[in-house]
């Protein structure tokens, strides 16, 4: 019996040096394992630049356990507290305090540290741990030297905090818009000055604040970035902020400033100038310039004018003189033509020097009535046939049934007469052909002359006062300048085309006006 049970005794034996030869090589494992990760560690701990330190909560002493930490062995709260800056002394303690209470497990901060460098910045990053009653019986925790950073952070905020005064001061305000959400983030001095209910607005609602005229400008400019038609926006518009009625002018300007991986805007940036005083600034310029340039012209004018008033009055009287110094019946009525055509001349321009001022006054009475244009071209035609050289003829164009316009007869008559008193003096052969055409909206006047036609650099000024561009020739005087005045108070348009050596053809064309639309004509002018 003690032979058959030698083998299970000898095999039980071996059973147990085999679990106790594989627990033993488990345990080996494992503490390689172990050694592997504590390198790994000290390599990711190395990586990062940070420092592992273990405080002893029953004995208030820390200990080194991975790099020089700044709480060295052996160190007490107490005596670490003596190298944190002043300032930043009640948080560490504070610090310690939170976690040795368990209070809160896991926590974080930054702490300007006295070191042999002088003063740097660390972040410290600690975790209790308890034992098995619940209570914190150790801290561990990280420090990493984040001193080069704080730096830069530092610089940047003083650097954002100039730029920020600087945009202050010059009443600019920085903006960045999301495309997707279609929302415009501004600082707090944007919201401040504009007096919106928070940093972010919707583009259709901050169009809302926009002047009636500018509502398009921002979000135009805004599709054509997103659309790549412009990389670059710069616009000019008037704004008001919420409860207030007062417009300010603006300008908008905004670069795209971001895109995603297919190339599509998804960022833009920019800045809002509060140009207000600017543009009031550039009106009083304006007016400036306009006053000064309306002195020039009155001064110009008053020039012109006295030299065509002294004209014909130089010759009334001059020759006024030599009929009491002659008897001869040839010379008396020669000398009494030329006094009668010189009274004319200086009735005329008179006349025309008191409508210009009444039109510009607004003070020219306009009477609409039914006008039948045949008629009243044929008698222009009657007035002026005795007036024209024998080489000239008059000729007329004009529709076989006439047509009645509903316009200022007195002012038409006006106008086509200078047109047809113009050509008379510049055309010394061929013919002079007057009509009028009826379109669609409106009707179309004419005089063409085959006289000497004006140059090509001329025909800008020909509308001007005193126009004159043959010192030979007496120039226009006053007459086109008021023709053109007349027209634009009657709806029209009013030019001329010419050429030099061929002739010219003067025109205008008036609206065709119903007698129900005479009122609102008149308040026009």
């Amino acid at each position: 019996m003690f032979i058959e049970a030698y083998p299970l005794e000898i095999a039980g034996i071996s059973s147990i040096a085999l679990l106790l030869f594989l627990y033993i090589l488990k345990q080996r494992k494992h503490r390689k394992e172990l050694r592997k990760i504590r390198a790994e560690l000290s390599i990711a701990l190395d990586a990062g630049f940070m420092a592992v330190w273990r405080y002893n909560v029953k004995n208030d002493t820390f200990k080194t356990v991975h790099r020089s930490t700044i709480p060295s062995n052996g160190m007490t709260v107490a005596e670490m507290g003596k190298q944190i800056h002043p300032k930043d002394l009640e948080k560490y303690k504070d610090f310690i305090r939170t976690l040795r209470s368990g209070q809160e497990e896991q926590k974080n901060g930054i702490f300007r540290l006295y070191t042999d460098k002088g003063e740097q910045w660390y972040e410290v990053y600690a975790i209790g741990l308890k034992d098995k009653y619940g209570k914190v019986s150790h801290i561990i925790g990280t420090e990493h030297n984040i001193t080069d950073m704080m730096e830069q952070k530092n610089m940047y905020e003083k650097n954002k905090q100039m730029l920020d005064f600087i945009f202050e001061a010059v009443n600019i305000m920085p903006w960045e818009y999301d495309v997707e959400t279609q929302t415009f983030s501004v600082n707090n001095v944007f919201v401040e000055r504009h007096n919106y209910p928070g940093n972010s607005i919707r583009i259709d609602k901050l169009t809302q604040y926009s002047h009636p005229s500018d509502k398009h400008l921002l979000s135009e400019g805004i599709e054509s970035m997103v659309k790549g038609t412009s990389n670059l926006m710069i616009i000019q518009m008037r704004t008001k902020a919420p409860n207030r009625d007062e417009y300010r002018w603006f300008e908008m300007q905004g670069v795209v400033y971001r895109r995603n991986e297919e190339g599509e805007v998804i960022k833009i940036i920019g800045l809002k100038h509060d140009i207000t005083e600017l543009k009031h600034t550039e009106e009083l310029i304006r007016l400036r310039e306009k006053a000064e340039e309306s002195n020039r012209l009155k001064s110009a004018f008053l020039a012109n004018m006295s030299h065509e008033i002294r004209t014909p009055l130089n010759a009334i009287v001059g020759f006024s003189s030599l009929m009491t110094e002659t008897e001869n019946k040839e010379d008396l009525r020669a000398f009494n033509k030329i006094i009668q055509t010189n009274n004319e001349m200086l009735l005329r321009l008179i006349n025309d020097i008191l409508d210009m001022s009444r039109i510009e006054a607004g003070q020219l009475d306009f009477k609409f009535s039914d006008v039948d244009l045949n008629e009243l071209v044929q008698n222009l035609e009657k007035t002026f046939r005795f007036k024209i050289k024998q080489e000239v003829l008059i000729a007329l164009e004009l529709p076989q049934e006439t047509y009645f316009l509903h316009t200022e007869k007195n002012r038409l008559t006006q106008v086509l007469s200078n047109f047809i008193s113009n050509a008379c003096k510049y055309t010394s052969e061929g013919t002079i052909t007057i009509g009028y055409e009826v379109e669609e909206k409106q009707v179309y006047f004419f005089v063409r002359d085959t006289g000497k036609g004006i140059a090509k650099e001329n025909l800008p000024h020909v509308f001007e006062r005193f126009a004159k561009f043959d010192a030979f020739v007496q120039g226009t005087g006053l007459g086109l300048s008021i023709c053109e005045l007349i027209v634009q108070n009657l709806g029209g348009e009013i030019g001329v085309e010419s050429e030099l050596g061929k002739g010219s053809t003067f025109w205008c064309t008036l609206p065709i006006v119903h007698p129900k639309q005479e009122k609102t004509q008149r308040n026009a002018i």
